[in-house]
């Protein structure tokens, strides 16, 4: 399933990464969530980040899972794996696992969507009315998992009517890395296993027409995740100067290293989700010209691109915040 032993070693890594970071993420914070469902109209800031931050704890929690689940399948199929190729990608398990991969990477990017529009209010129009209230941001927490629940159960709908959905995927991701086209251009994909010192090799031959399948992971993975990652990084340049102008507008000296910090956080904040989807976006553009990556390209995108943010998150969001929170009762205490 997973061509070689490096791709193995980093998948490991990264799901253990994934699953015990935004374990602690959702451990630190849950204990936070029932005042913010209790009190549906508060206004505190940390209210509506803690449901948010949870919210993308979760989701990237669940990537962590999808890592292991193929993990788990790489470690039992072994070499053997091309035997049960077929059965594996129009299997229920491979589906269920794909859905969980594919709820987890529209409800990351989504949930980071939101936070970024909601710290651009605050910090770019400090005095407007539009605020998310504790109500409001339950209830886009929960429109998220909506939409990207229907999003995640569609290619399982589309697999019942239209064959290859998932493309030539073992890790049961359609990505659109895969482009569909005449047979007389891409005769065929050539997959080679090594099982028992002994070389086999597998045809697969590509004789769909562009269809319905390819048409969906592009919307996806290409159109709709470039939308959201240009929000993101439009609300953090508009944050970084609007901040930057209201201090000079001020008659306050400027402070360079708090701006520098500044940057850099939006710096590292944008680079991580750009990291993430830029490389899917590019390559699914590439495909609409008849680019064809390879298999093994395929499964490092899953196991090591796309859950870039997963493992950086908590990073990012959560566990700064907790130690300025720690710095600051210090600083009181004393």
């Amino acid at each position: 399933m997973l061509p070689n032993t490096i791709l193995r070693i980093t998948l490991w890594v990264v799901c253990l990464f994934s699953l015990l970071t935004n374990l602690f993420v959702i451990a630190s914070r849950v204990q936070s969530l029932i005042p913010v469902i209790g009190n549906m109209f508060s206004s505190a800031v940390s209210d509506k980040q803690n449901a948010f931050l949870i919210n993308l704890a979760v989701a990237d929690f669940l990537t962590g899972l999808y890592l292991l689940a193929i993990g788990i399948a790489d470690a039992i199929f072994g070499k053997a794996y091309f035997l049960s190729a077929l059965g594996w990608r129009k299997g229920l398990i491979c589906k269920g696992i794909g859905f969980v991969g594919f709820l987890a990477n529209i409800a990351s990017i989504l949930t980071l969507t939101f936070v970024s529009v909601e710290r651009f209010f605050v910090i770019v129009f400090p005095f407007s009315k539009i605020r998310f209230r504790s109500k409001l941001t339950v209830t886009i927490c929960v429109t998220i998992w909506a939409i990207s629940g229907a999003m995640a159960i569609t290619p399982i709908v589309l697999s019942e009517f239209v064959e290859k959905v998932f493309g030539f995927s073992d890790i049961c991701l359609g990505l659109p890395f895969v482009y569909v086209t005449e047979i007389s251009k891409y005769p065929s994909l050539n997959m080679e296993y090594n099982f028992n010192g002994v070389v086999l090799q597998t045809v697969y031959y590509n004789n769909d027409v562009q269809g319905v399948q390819w048409l969906y992971s592009q919307i996806v993975y290409v159109y709709f995740s470039a939308t959201c990652v240009l929000v993101i990084t439009i609300c953090y340049i508009a944050i970084i100067i609007s901040t930057i102008a209201t201090k000079r507008q001020s008659g306050r000296p400027g402070n360079n290293k708090n701006e520098l910090k500044l940057a850099l956080r939006v710096a590292i904040i944008v680079g991580t989700d750009l990291l993430c989807w830029f490389p899917v976006i590019l390559i699914g553009l590439l495909s609409q010209i008849g680019t064809i990556v390879s298999t093994d390209t395929y499964a490092w995108f899953a196991v090591f691109v796309m859950p870039i943010n997963s493992a950086f998150n908590p990073f990012i969001y959560t566990i700064p915040a907790m130690q300025s929170k720690k710095r600051n009762e210090t600083s009181f205490a004393a």
